[in-house]
């Protein structure tokens, strides 16, 4: 460690020796003087440095500057779907910070978090890039480094130092370490008040001893990794100012809008450095004091192995190796009052601190005592939920690295179709399955939330599946199923769901009843499955063999009752279903598939036998907490009416605008038709259907009535059961409601522009 100077210390693992100007220096603001006669960020110069001047800012050197250029062409040049859009918006949002800032007044926040990375990243590219162009319009300019900060503290891990000490010399940026014990508004205090950026060619004249007073310093710009999902995130927006107790700057959040998904995405995509704690399952890191690896990347098996970070399906997860500061404040202070020791080696000892449940590492929420009951019952009911959820991932631990998604609604899942193929993107041919889906499942009263046409490219059918996993608890894939090399959809399925391929032998059997085999004759009987493979291999063509190789714990659903059915299986790996893109074959299984949901949405999210264990007689769950589910039957669609309109939908509005408002419970659609002399409009009503049935209200009522279904015996739970189904409309009660809602629109309507009213279901008109 060079001797302090001003508060500022060389340190040695910086290449203090090996350079002019140290790229890591440590400062204690509790040393410093009163105030610098230039930025912190400077490095000062000897007396006797030519034309006087008292202090410079390190030059970048030639090697580091031109490989962030090159990085900041690859970004600029990505066309990688699922990060490309937000990465042009991103290096826009920086290059703005630095056209009004300047390189000078930018500092970025680097503490070794994968969020960190991506900004320290995202600021050298845009650095050079910003520093070239200004040298290029001025050959006097000088490339400074660029600007970083960390606060160092004794619980750091090691792994994260490391990290820090290469990049920072590799990268050759100015790092300032504050000294442990420095606070954050201390250290940017400290920053803030002596920023006086030096001029163009790097030299600051301004020394400490001079007569002439200091001018004032230049406002200040922090890059930080702040997400929208982040504790501190608040309702800051990419260029927020900073608090009023704080000193004067301002905050960039160029990433705010990432996704935990995009964020490992980018590192990968291009290659980045990032610690390797991420690859021993840790996905957010604090201190060595309260983070442990994600539960959720635990691998099945006795040994303590984890996935890595990235390989994090849930996103919602990202924090639950995180223990709860508070809680277990609370927690330590508990077994104080009551007497109890500490348990044997828990001190530092990670064995034990691995032990730490779900609810332990999950994030929570403090309600103020001053609270409404109502919100009591609110939070309570999230306690429940949240061990339900805990149960049902250590009952699935051991299919996957996560847990079975589960389901939103109360009732019938929400489905996701991902349509796979080429040829649908390049116009050769028009899609029939999207229709056939919606169709399907809206005949069994199942939402179909979303919709995307991909390429047959295998990234991007696995980006596609993982955020389709954030958003719906069914995934159906149509198309990319068969031989050829095009077809990448079961490999991409297997890769997303972090599976791997095997031979199916249930599969390769059906494969050679349909198809036929290449058998040389040979019997096989009585073998195991190793030899049964192999027997399977030999009689099998090329194409065969691809077709029968399958992600692990692949099912084949036959949805039939049928025991002579010709029909194919569909492929089932975890909730994920895969079609043949086919249109015929593609119909014929989702008309099957979208039943087979219908009645099995419970089978889906539920273990074969969920294990009444003592935690969930301490809760008030020792019922099974899928029972609604199965006892809450679809009700048959409401009465549908659509109205046909020689008016024109813009002339409609006010008199559509007061029925809707009028009848809640009621889905009105309004669609304007342009090639039909007579048709104008068409108005379409329908029961509105959500939380698995023709509901009252909303989910969260439903939820507040689980406590009613919790309580010993089985009266307890028939009433509870009883409350429930009260708040769904019957078949009859919502056909009145769209009745009412029809007649009052009618009469709202001029009745020389109604052409008809019919009970039709789609919006074809008769030719």
């Amino acid at each position: 460690m060079a001797p302090e100077d001003g508060g500022i210390a060389a340190n040695a693992n910086g290449g203090s020796g090996a350079a002019p100007h140290p790229n890591w220096r440590v400062v204690d603001v509790h040393k410093s003087e009163e105030r610098s006669a230039c930025s912190p960020f400077c490095h000062p110069l000897p007396d006797e440095s030519p034309a006087g001047a008292a202090a410079t800012a390190a030059p970048w050197s030639r090697s580091a500057c031109q490989a962030a250029l090159d990085l900041h062409e690859r970004m600029r040049m990505c066309t990688d779907p699922f990060i490309a859009p937000i990465l042009k918006s991103t290096l826009h949002d920086i290059e703005m910070s630095y056209r009004l800032y300047g390189p000078f007044c930018m500092v970025g926040s680097y503490n070794g978090g994968k969020d960190a990375v991506v900004i320290f990243h995202l600021m050298r590219a845009v650095h050079a890039h910003h520093c070239s162009e200004m040298q290029k319009a001025d050959d006097g300019f000088m490339i400074p480094r660029p600007r970083v900060i960390y606060f160092q503290h004794s619980d750091e891990f090691p792994e994260i130092l490391s990290l820090l000490d290469e990049t920072v010399e590799k990268i050759d940026v100015d790092m300032l370490a504050f000294k442990e014990g420095v606070s954050f508004g201390e250290g940017l205090k400290y920053l803030v008040e002596r920023n006086i950026a030096p001029r163009k060619e790097g030299l600051s004249f301004h020394r400490p001893d001079s007569e002439s007073p200091l001018p004032p310093p230049h406002p200040l710009a922090f890059i930080l990794g702040t997400r929208k999902d982040d504790p501190n995130a608040g309702s800051q927006g990419v260029y927020a100012p900073s608090s009023h107790y704080m000193p004067p700057f301002l905050r960039v959040n160029p990433i705010l809008d990432w996704t935990y998904g995009q964020v490992w995405h980018f590192l990968r995509l291009f290659e980045l450095p990032y610690c390797s704690l991420y690859d021993d399952g840790y996905t957010s890191l604090g201190n060595v004091k309260d983070t442990l690896p994600c539960p959720a990347l635990k691998k099945s098996g006795e040994k303590d192995e984890y996935w890595p970070a990235y390989m994090l399906r849930d996103w919602d997860l990202e924090r639950a190796g995180r223990i709860d500061k508070k809680k277990e404040k609370d927690k330590q202070g508990t077994q104080r009052g009551t007497g109890q020791s500490k348990p044997k080696g828990a001190e530092g000892d990670v064995s034990k601190a691995s032990e730490v449940t779900m609810s332990q590492t999950s994030s929570t929420v403090s309600l103020p005592p001053d609270q409404t009951e109502s919100t009591k019952v609110t939070a309570s009911m999230s306690k429940v939920w949240n061990a339900v959820d805990e149960i049902v991932a250590a009952n699935n631990k051991e299919t996957s690295p996560i847990a079975s998604a589960q389901f939103s609604s109360i009732g019938q899942p929400t489905v996701g179709l991902i349509v796979i193929g080429d040829e649908l993107l390049k116009g050769m041919t028009p899609d029939a399955n999207i229709l056939a889906a919606a169709k399907a499942l809206r005949f069994n009263n199942i939402s179909l939330s979303r919709v995307s046409i991909i390429p047959d490219d295998g990234q991007t059918i696995v980006d596609e599946i993982l955020r389709f996993r954030k958003e719906v608890d069914v995934i159906i894939t149509s198309g990319g199923v068969g031989p050829t090399h095009d077809d990448v959809t079961i490999k991409s399925v297997a890769e997303a769901l972090c599976l791997g391929m095997e031979m199916h032998c249930e599969m390769a059997e059906l494969l050679l009843e349909k198809m036929g085999s290449n058998d040389t004759g040979e019997e096989d009987s009585d073998i195991n499955t190793k030899d049964r493979r192999t027997s399977l291999i030999r009689q099998m063509s090329e194409a065969q063999r691809k077709m029968s190789t399958l992600p692990t714990s692949s099912v084949l659903q036959y949805l039939t009752e049928d025991a002579d059915s010709e029909e194919w299986p569909v492929l089932q790996c975890e909730n994920l279903f895969v079609l043949p893109g086919v249109p015929a074959y593609f119909e014929n299984n989702i008309n099957r598939l979208a039943a087979y949901l219908q009645g099995a949405s419970s089978h889906l999210s539920q273990p074969d036998s969920v294990d009444k264990s003592e935690k969930e007689e301490d809760i008030g769950l020792n019922v099974d907490p899928y029972e609604t589910k199965k006892q809450l039957t679809r009700p048959q669609r409401s009465d549908t009416y659509r109205i046909l309109l020689s008016l024109e939908e813009e002339t409609i509005v006010s008199a559509l605008n007061a029925s809707v408002a009028a009848h809640p419970h009621v889905s009105f659609g309004s669609y304007p038709i342009v090639d039909d002399p007579e048709c104008k409009t068409i108005i379409t009503l329908e029961g509105r259907f959500y939380n698995g049935g023709y509901a009252k209200s909303s989910q969260r009522l439903l939820r507040k009535l689980m406590p009613n279904r919790t309580g010993a015996g089985s009266s307890n739970k028939a009433e509870g059961n009883n409350q429930i189904q009260s708040l769904f409309f019957s078949k009859e009660e919502m056909d009145r409601n769209v009745a009412s809602a029809l007649e009052d629109l009618k009469t709202s309507l001029p009745e020389e522009g109604i052409v008809c009213i019919d009970s039709c279901d789609d919006l074809l008109l008769a030719k």
